[in-house]
């Protein structure tokens, strides 16, 4: 590697460390406010009743983009267990998926209010 190679992969490692960060804090956070541990909360969150709750608040059409994207995340979830273990163009298709899921979780979110 070139000193500016090793640099550049020093910067990206760096923000990835506290990208990591961030999650942690995240999960802490809900943890916190939950009362009970991150993965009871998720288990809770995505129950049959929680999702008909989410199918009774927010718009037809979001509905339907949330109830696709929850299958897209489905499908992405093994994926996810070792996402090191994935091709270069790999973890960018599923960085894209991931954040494209982001963002409908947020407006369904955001449409509960």
């Amino acid at each position: 590697m070139t000193g500016e190679v090793e640099e550049t992969a020093l910067k990206l490692i760096a923000e990835m460390m506290r990208s990591y960060s961030q999650i942690l804090k995240a999960v802490a956070e809900i943890e916190e406010a939950g009362g009970q541990p991150f993965d009871e909360m998720l288990k809770k969150l995505f129950s049959p009743e929680k999702l008909a709750e989410i199918h009774n608040r927010a718009p037809p059409n979001l509905y339907a983009v949330f109830a696709a994207a929850l299958f897209r995340l489905t499908a992405a979830a093994p994926k996810l267990q070792n996402p090191l273990a994935l091709s270069t163009e790999e973890k960018k298709k599923l960085s894209n998926e991931i954040l494209e899921i982001a963002e409908i979780m947020a407006k369904i979110a955001a449409s509960k209010q």
